[in-house]
């Protein structure tokens, strides 16, 4: 069989990565982006398609009858109708665990920014530097804590989550986690509200899934230390955004960094922007997974699992009924 290959979103890859080669007959469409409503014209003809990021919901599959894989090149699969795949035979691929080292880095990044404060500490000399305030001797405009001694709490047990404790210990800090499906257990396992109200650092490395859609709200919120910082370096949604806002503003807790948002882009206008100058609120533009190193990985694993399924074999990431993640 010859396979028609679409990559939906290329511009979900760096310039300096690789694309490998299919060793087997195909034709290849490849775009920079894919807008909803150019989807189906584009995957009329395709019996697979790789995608960044483009969602694949059921009412654009089932006008897509020659479609047979879907290769994802990335971890989370809630972009994707999985329940329609498998009622209809779509194989669904993914990456799972390949960038557990370069985002376990930028959460770390995030907590030293966070509370070390060097970026706010460097505006600050900036503006001194154009002489918008007045130099000082000693600055004591934003609170500084050491990283280590701190007690973080990680929600979730997978591959990011074990190497983000790993260099949480060498750094000294106290290391708790929280295991939604209890599989683990040990001295470093705690209840969801020990890891809330104990924790100086929680930090979200669990998928969305409809039993962690806001699984961070207003109660958890107001079970958090007054001085308690989270990162979400997942995916949006994990936070209730709205809560999220109103315990920033209201200082319930010390502060936050989001990597994943509910809607993305993210677009002027929406309303976390408005926290924008806030010492204490970071926000990046899901680029967590994206160094190089990762990306390239990335990008070999999603070209091998078509490489299987077109050689007939199935590959290892294929996503089983049973892991069924949708938002």
């Amino acid at each position: 069989m010859k396979h028609h290959i679409v990559f939906l979103d290329n511009e979900g890859i760096g310039p300096t990565v690789v694309l490998p080669e299919f060793p087997f007959p195909h034709t290849w469409a490849s775009y920079s982006y894919t807008e909803p409503e150019q989807l189906v014209d584009r995957l009329k003809d395709a019996t697979i398609v790789m995608t960044c990021s483009v969602p694949l919901r059921k009412e654009d599959l089932a006008q897509l009858p020659k479609l047979k894989m879907i290769s994802l090149a990335l971890t989370g699969t809630d972009g994707v109708d999985l329940d329609y795949c498998h009622e209809h035979g779509i194989l669904v691929t993914n990456v799972p665990a390949y960038a557990q080292n370069t985002v376990a880095e930028h959460i770390l990044s995030m907590i030293f920014t966070l509370m070390r404060q060097t970026t706010n500490y460097h505006n600050l000399l900036n503006r001194m530097s154009k002489r918008q305030i007045q130099p000082q001797n000693i600055y004591f405009d934003y609170r500084i804590r050491d990283v280590r001694g701190q007690t973080i709490g990680i929600i979730g047990h997978g591959a990011i989550a074990t190497r983000l404790a790993e260099v949480a210990q060498a750094l000294g800090m106290n290391v708790r986690f929280f295991d939604r499906n209890g599989k683990y257990q040990g001295k470093q396992f705690f209840s969801f509200e020990k890891i809330l109200s104990e924790s100086d650092v929680i930090s979200l490395c669990c998928p969305l899934t409809r039993e962690t859609k806001d699984l961070i709200g207003r109660d958890e919120f107001a079970l958090m230390k007054k001085d308690a910082i989270i990162i979400n370096a997942a995916r949006g949604g994990i936070i209730n955004e709205p809560a999220l806002i109103e315990a920033l503003k209201n200082q319930k807790i010390g502060g936050a960094a989001l990597d994943g948002t509910v809607e993305e882009p993210i677009q002027p206008g929406n309303p976390l922007l408005q926290l924008m100058d806030y010492p204490n609120f970071i926000l990046n533009p899901h680029v967590a997974w994206s160094s190089e190193d990762a990306m390239q990985g990335l990008i070999n694993r999603t070209v091998q699992n078509i490489i299987d399924f077109a050689q007939g074999k199935v590959p290892a990431s294929a996503v089983k009924k049973e892991e069924l993640c949708q938002s």
